[in-house]
């Protein structure tokens, strides 16, 4: 079994918030599933050392990497994304265009589009539910 371990640079104050929302993400997959970093290693085929450090937020992880891991917890590449997303802070709104520039879409597969559309959907549905939640720190009531 080939053990990889990749990385990319990311500089920053938005780089050290994706690693650590990517930290939290991960080690909450893996605890979910009762897995150690070992079993993990086995089952991604990235190095025990190398999931520590993207655990502990010290590193963040190539496509490669992720796709290794969303394919270990039997996820797709956006479903791992989604888990990632959810642990990022929102953004301010004034920060979010309001419209996506057309050529955002151009080239994009049916595929393609069916999955923002879901994922469109999910983000409603997350707002909605934090809004209603009282007591919950992304909570907007």
């Amino acid at each position: 079994m080939s053990v990889r371990s990749e990385s990319v640079e990311d500089p920053g104050a938005a780089g050290a918030a994706y690693r650590a929302a990517l930290a939290r993400a991960l080690s909450g997959l893996r605890h979910g599933h009762g897995w150690s970093l070992r079993e993990l290693s086995e089952r991604s085929g990235l190095s025990v050392p190398y999931l520590s450090e993207l655990e502990r937020g010290l590193k963040a992880p190539s496509p490669d990497a992720l796709e290794s891991l969303a394919a270990a917890y039997g996820l797709s590449l956006a479903g791992l994304l989604r888990a990632i997303a959810d642990q990022l802070e929102p953004t301010p709104a004034e920060e979010v265009p309001a419209a996506a520039p057309p050529d955002v879409l151009t080239g994009l597969t049916q595929e393609d589009l069916a999955e923002l559309l879901r994922y469109a959907a999910y983000l409603r549905w997350r707002r909605e539910r934090y809004r209603s939640e009282p007591g919950n720190p992304r909570s907007t009531a």
